[in-house]
Order: C-alpha cells, then sequence, then structure tokens
C-alpha cells in the first residue's frame, strides 16, 4: 500500500473575483491532495478542504463541485486553516498571512491583507476560532483580533503571552467559560478574554510542564475540560489541575491533532486515531484498523454525526474509511523541470525522493513505483526530456527510464553499461538528457564509477566516453546540443562552468574527440553557479548563471580552437538609452517559436525578452501577475498552442503568448477582436500566417495604410495605427499577407470602429 501521511483530522458533522487581469491568459495546476484543514457547511452539507494548492469543496455524495485558486478567489494557494463565523462565512487562512473570506450564498470574497503586508517574520495562518462576533487568529507571531462584521482589526496583536517570550508562535485555539486558551510553541497561554485585557502579559497564564512543555500544536474543548497535545504527549485541564492523559497507551505518544464531536474526543496518537468518550477517558479506541495502515503517518483528525473525516497529507480527504476524494492533481507541487512532447503532453520530474514524474494531457497521470512499476526504482526524478516521439526521465539513483508511447524501459546498472558510484555500483544517477542531430541521445551523469560520465544511447547501444582531465571527477548537468552536434553541458563539483564536447560523428573512436571548457570565471568574476545552457534557433549557446545570462555567438570557433575558445558576452537589456547588465539569479532558460527568451529567475519571477535579449517584454511575479511562486524553476512553451509553462515549487503556472508555429500554408486570414475598437490598449491579432509573412493593412479603395512583418509565427498584431502614427479611421479594411517572393497569399477583413 503506498505511503498516506494523515496531515489533518478535523471533526465535521455531516446530518468569485480576481485579483490580477488577464487571468483568462493564465491556468495554474496545483496539489490538492494535501489537505491542511477541514470545515463543513450544516446547511449544504459541504465540506470545504483547504490544501497546500487551493481550496476544494466536496458535497455530500462525496464529489468535487468546486476550485478556488489565485485565479478565481483566493490571494494565496499554500492554505493552512478554514472556519466559518456566524454568518456563515468561509474565513481561508494561508501561510503568507492573507485570509480570504467566502460568502457561500453568493459566492463572492472579501480579503483581509493587514497580517499579509505587516512587517511580521512569521505571517502563518495557523488557526481561526469564532468568539461571537469575533474571530481570534493564531498566527506565527502571536494572536490578533478581528471582527467579523467589520472586519477591522480589534486590538493591537497580543504579542506577549504571560511570560512565555514575545512573539511566541500560536498554532491552536479553544475557549471555555469565557477563557481563550492557547497552544503555543512553548506550552499553553489562557486568558478571560471578557474581562481582562489580553494585551497585558500579566493578564495570561501560563503551563508548560510536560507533556506541554514545547510545541504544543493543538487544544480542544470537551466535557468541561481542556484537552492539548504536543510531541510529549497528551494532558487535560479540569479547570483547576493539568493533568496526564489516562491512559498509557496515548499519555506520551505525540499528539498532534484534537477535536471534539459527536460526544466523543478524536484524537491522533503516535501513528493512528483513537476516539473516547466523557465518561470514562482511561478507554481509547483506535479508529482504524492497525494491521491495515501500518504505513499511515496521522498527524490531525475531525467527525460529522457518526462519520469521521480524515485530512491526508497525500491523498485528499477520506469519509469514515471509504475513499480517498480529490480533486486531479499532479502528485506533488514541485516541478523540478518540464518537457512538452510532440503531442503537446506536457510532462514534469518532481524533484523529491517520492514525488516520481507527471503527465497532464488534460489529466494529470502520475508515475511512480507504484502506480507504474516498470520505470527505474527510485521515485527522485529531478529530469526529463523528449524527442524522436520518445520521454527519457531521469531517476536519481534508479537509472534511466524510457517511454515510447505505451512501452516503458529502464536502464540501470544491471541491464546495461550505465554506471554507478564508487560506493553504491547499484546507484544510477543520470542527470540531463538531450538529443543531437544525428538522433543520438546523449545523457549526463551526476557521479560515476566508470570514469565516465556522458554517454550516447544510439540503435539501441549505449556508449561511454572517458572523461578528459579538465573535468577530472565530474558532476554533469543540464545539456544542450548545437546545429554543429558539440554537446553544452553543465557541469559542477570540483570544476565549475560549461565544458563543451564533440565526438566529430564517430561514437567509437575517442581520439578524434574535440572538448574544452569554460570556467566560471570566463563569465565574469561574480558568477560562482551555472545554472541552465540552451542553444537557441540562430545556434548561439545562452548559458544561465547566478549574475545574469552569457551569449556565446560562435559555437564552432570553440571546437574550431578549444584553446582561443570565443568569448561569452554578457546580456544587457536596453531602458531608456542605455543597455544596463542583466544580473538576476538565473535559474533556467529557454526560447519560443519566435527565439524570444524566458528566463526564470530565483527571486524575481519570468523575465520575457525579445529574440536577441536586447528588450524586456514582460515580466511575471507575484505581485504582477497569479504566477505560482517568484522562483521559477523550468519554463517550456508549446509550439503547437503558444501556452508557456513555468515549472515553481507551489505548482505549475502556463501563460498564454502569440508564440505558435506558423501554418505552411495560408488558409483564412482572421482578426481579432473583429470589430476592432480604437483606441485600444491592446493589438489585434493577425491569426493563420505562415513563416517570416509581410503584412498589408488596405482600405477599401486600395490605400495602404500600415505594412509591417509578422515575427515569425502564426500570429501578428497590428496597433490599429496608419504609417504615420494615427489611428485609422473607421471602416473596413482588407489584411494581405504574403511570403517573401508573394507565391504565397492570403487574405482576410476586420472592421474598424473608432469610439
Amino acid at each position: 500500500m503506498a505511503k498516506c501521511n494523515f496531515v489533518i483530522i478535523a471533526i465535521l458533522f455531516i446530518s468569485s473575483g480576481t485579483l490580477f487581469s488577464q487571468t483568462s491568459k493564465w491556468e495554474n495546476f496545483t496539489d490538492y491532495k494535501t489537505v491542511t484543514a477541514i470545515a463543513s457547511d450544516n446547511q449544504d452539507n459541504n465540506i470545504y478542504c483547504a490544501s497546500s494548492g487551493g481550496l476544494f469543496v466536496v458535497n455530500s455524495s462525496g464529489d468535487v463541485t468546486k476550485k478556488y485558486t489565485n485565479l478565481n478567489g483566493l490571494i494565496s494557494n499554500d492554505l493552512t486553516s478554514l472556519t466559518i463565523d456566524g454568518s456563515g462565512r468561509l474565513w481561508v487562512g494561508a501561510s503568507d498571512g492573507s485570509i480570504s473570506i467566502l460568502n457561500v450564498e453568493n459566492f463572492t470574497w472579501k480579503y483581509i491583507f493587514d497580517i499579509k503586508n505587516s512587517s511580521e517574520s512569521d505571517k502563518s495562518i495557523n488557526y481561526m476560532y469564532p468568539i461571537g462576533n469575533f474571530m481570534y487568529v493564531a498566527t506565527g507571531y502571536g494572536i490578533q483580533k478581528i471582527s467579523t462584521s467589520s472586519f477591522n482589526f480589534i486590538d493591537a496583536p497580543y504579542y506577549k503571552l504571560g511570560t512565555f517570550v514575545t512573539n511566541a508562535p500560536v498554532y491552536s485555539l479553544t475557549s471555555l467559560n469565557n477563557v481563550l486558551y492557547a497552544a503555543t510553541k512553548y506550552g499553553v497561554a489562557y486568558a478571560n478574554y471578557v474581562s481582562s485585557n489580553l494585551n497585558n502579559p500579566l493578564s495570561w497564564n501560563n503551563y508548560s510542564n510536560l507533556p506541554l512543555s514545547a510545541d504544543v500544536k493543538t487544544i480542544e474543548t470537551f466535557d468541561n475540560k481542556i484537552f492539548a497535545g504536543s510531541p510529549e504527549g497528551l494532558a487535560y485541564f479540569d479547570g483547576t489541575n493539568w493533568l496526564q492523559y489516562p491512559n498509557g497507551t496515548v499519555a506520551n505518544q505525540n499528539t498532534i491533532f484534537i477535536e471534539a464531536g459527536a460526544g466523543k474526543l478524536y484524537f491522533i496518537s503516535g501513528n493512528n486515531v483513537f476516539f473516547s468518550d466523557s465518561t470514562n477517558l482511561s478507554v481509547v479506541t483506535p479508529f482504524l484498523n492497525q494491521d491495515s495502515y501500518t504505513t499511515l503517518n496521522f498527524h490531525s483528525t475531525a467527525s460529522k454525526g457518526n462519520f469521521l473525516i480524515l485530512g491526508l497529507s497525500n491523498n485528499g480527504i477520506r469519509i469514515d474509511g471509504g475513499n480517498y476524494i480529490f480533486p486531479n492533481s499532479p502528485f506533488t507541487n514541485i516541478f523540478n523541470q518540464i518537457s512538452i512532447d510532440a503531442s503537446n503532453n506536457i510532462w514534469a520530474a518532481g524533484g523529491t525522493t517520492d514525488a516520481g514524474f507527471y503527465k497532464y494531457d488534460g489529466v494529470w497521470e502520475n508515475f511512480n513505483t507504484q502506480t507504474h512499476p516498470e520505470i527505474c526504482s527510485s521515485n527522485w526524478y529531478q529530469k526529463i526530456t523528449n524527442g524522436n516521439g520518445i520521454v527519457w526521465a531521469m531517476s536519481f539513483g534508479g537509472g534511466v527510464t524510457k517511454i515510447e508511447g505505451n512501452n516503458i524501459t529502464c536502464f540501470n546498472t544491471s541491464n546495461s553499461i550505465l554506471p554507478g558510484i564508487s560506493n553504491n555500483p547499484n546507484f544510477c544517477v543520470p542527470y540531463g538528457g538531450a538529443y543531437d542531430n544525428t538522433g543520438t541521445f546523449w545523457v549526463s551523469f551526476f557521479a560515476s564509477n566508470s570514469g565516465k560520465s556522458l554517454y550516447a544511447y544510439s540503435n539501441n547501444t549505449w556508449t561511454g566516453f572517458i572523461n578528459p582531465s579538465i573535468i577530472g571527477v565530474a558532476i554533469l548537468a543540464d545539456v544542450a546540443v548545437d546545429s554543429y552536434n558539440t554537446k553544452w553541458i553543465v557541469c559542477q563539483g570540483a570544476r565549475s562552468g560549461i565544458y563543451f564536447f564533440n565526438e566529430n560523428g564517430s561514437l567509437q573512436n575517442p581520439d578524434d574527440d574535440i572538448y574544452g571548457f569554460y570556467d566560471n570565471s570566463d563569465f565574469g568574476s561574480e558568477v560562482t553557479n551555472i545554472n541552465d545552457v540552451i542553444v537557441e534557433r540562430n545556434n548561439e549557446v545562452w548559458v544561465a548563471t547566478n549574475n545574469g545570462v552569457f551569449i556565446i555567438s560562435n559555437p564552432y570557433g570553440a571546437i574550431q580552437n578549444p584553446n582561443q575558445k570565443p568569448p561569452a558576452q554578457k546580456l544587457g537589456i536596453i531602458s531608456g538609452n542605455l543597455k544596463v547588465p542583466f544580473t538576476e539569479n538565473c535559474i533556467t532558460i529557454t526560447n519560443d517559436i519566435l527565439n524570444n527568451k524566458w528566463i526564470g529567475t530565483e527571486t524575481n519571477g519570468v523575465f520575457h525578452l525579445s529574440s536577441d535579449g536586447s528588450t524586456l517584454l514582460e515580466q511575471f511575479n507575484t505581485s504582477k501577475s497569479p504566477i505560482l511562486s517568484n522562483k521559477v524553476t523550468t519554463i517550456e512553451v508549446s509550439n503547437v498552442t503558444g501556452r508557456a509553462y513555468f515549472g515553481t515549487q507551489k505548482g505549475l503556472s502556463s501563460y498564454q503568448t502569440d508564440a505558435i508555429k506558423p501554418v505552411a500554408e495560408f488558409g483564412e486570414i482572421t482578426a481579432s477582436p473583429n470589430p476592432y475598437l480604437l483606441p485600444s490598449n491592446s493589438g489585434m491579432k493577425i491569426d493563420g500566417l505562415i513563416e517570416n509573412s509581410i503584412i498589408k493593412i488596405i482600405t477599401l479603395s486600395g490605400e495602404i495604410v500600415s505594412n509591417f512583418d509578422s515575427p515569425g509565427g502564426r500570429i501578428a498584431v497590428w496597433n490599429g495605427k496608419n504609417s504615420n502614427n494615427e489611428y485609422v479611421p473607421t471602416g473596413i479594411y482588407i489584411i494581405v499577407a504574403y511570403n517573401q517572393d508573394g507565391s504565397k497569399v492570403g487574405t482576410g477583413k476586420v472592421a474598424v470602429v473608432r469610439k
């Protein structure tokens, strides 16, 4: 059975606005399976499930009916808490401090940004607890009190809870007899919220003896008592004394979630869910069959009527031992590398030890050793690429997985010459891969016990190449191949830089091999890491580093004379009349069908540049767009649809561009919008072009008002202006497009309306 980690078990009793413009161009893909909180709507019997990928709603039949992300209501997708206030509104807390409030009757949203926009170091909304007309919010720095009618903050933050250190993280809240109880990093704090000033540290009492001396993550009211749990065990307060839970099986076990419901107390202790009733706390009953769930690691619990709802860390929710319920999702939110195959399917390497790899063809399919035992044995897939109808997935430790249609083959140390590592001859660690112009597939290795870190696969045969002395014991990573079949390989470890290698057309004759090396210092004194390399459509080598991008414009010169290799030029962007050096920490780089460049950075999102890199066309980060993270680890652009995909550690974002592969022959030339209203903030798209079309906009009387070249793809854009840079008057215009020699012509019409 696959390992399932219970992140939360909530006891539930079962008896759209947008924040960014042009969200229609965006789509985000996230993992909804990691459930972090649950709330129930007793009126409609809906179950609301917070996850690390957004919010989803399950109806009384167990069907997922709605999904919410930052594209259709949420501020953040990394959700940490849920509750329903006295007016039936759903409060949604997130790790970034944002609170999104959903009116479930009319599906409108309100937002509270105060915590998110504060200067606090830990803004996470860990728990929200309604009392009357107020919401008490447990955060990473203390407690906030918010009015549920005006959404204003009441009082200053409760930073100092008795003798505990200032800004103690608060994980959970409950109340009894007008006393608010807080589970904190340093124990339990409690104070009367009616008769005392909660801003005064002297109003708070503290309890921090074992088992509640540290990391008290959960607290709950049951049978006129307060129950609290920590990694050291479970205890309760009877109004006078704190007492150890009266059952030796659970008293000293890690307790991470407690909830009361249906006359029972549910709690996660050790690796199981238990329940007890008020008549005899010493009797605890396991909720699940322990023999069937020995691999489960529970983190929390909850119920509705006689039904228990479990929130899981990798399988959504489970109602009373039934089916796992969650929206179709990638296995995790982590996208280490993506690749788009000839059928426009998206493939992604997860990059963590248990993620495997994923495929998206309209539905996510997750590949790991449990779902597809024929893949290589390790689920740690860091890299994935494709070509010639084959997808190659690199299993760190397991070898190279080859996917051709429905056939999956694993190449490893047991069935091929691929190497292991020095201290484990069976541990095979391929890292990067690319096809050359002859159809040979080249694979780099992170480590090798054969003295060979580069292998070629051709005609069902693997060939290894001895590491030259210039790279020694190399860590080879990403691979790109130029039109001369030179392999450009990111090199890390003892010698960091770019290793270039050309076998001179002969896989079996090492005597004519040509190779050389660009050290980090060849890219400037501030470059310490080479992160990615591509060969773009003009056969230039572009290198992404921790200090910008560098271009080797004459890669043939490197193999002509490796000792006099052509220098790398630093990319600069024109700003005003000046060319400014581009100094971002660049993690990944790619180019689209128009040869425009897309650069993913460590902290500043995505930069979309012109083909020569001199002009910034667009920038996407979390403050300007719905992109999921400012750290972008991988980018690919589909030539078929023009969608750009941005892989992050918080999911996969995609954005619709005009970089679409041109048609082979002219058909109907279409314009959108049509009619085109002027003046306009956006251009009119001309669709249906062949490569490198010339376009004329002509009046019905035959006057040419505009003449321009297409950018090279299927789509061009007209700004509605004539050759004098003036908006054209209202009328019908003919669009004529033709190739360079005029042998192919296409036409269309557009109505222009001046407002």
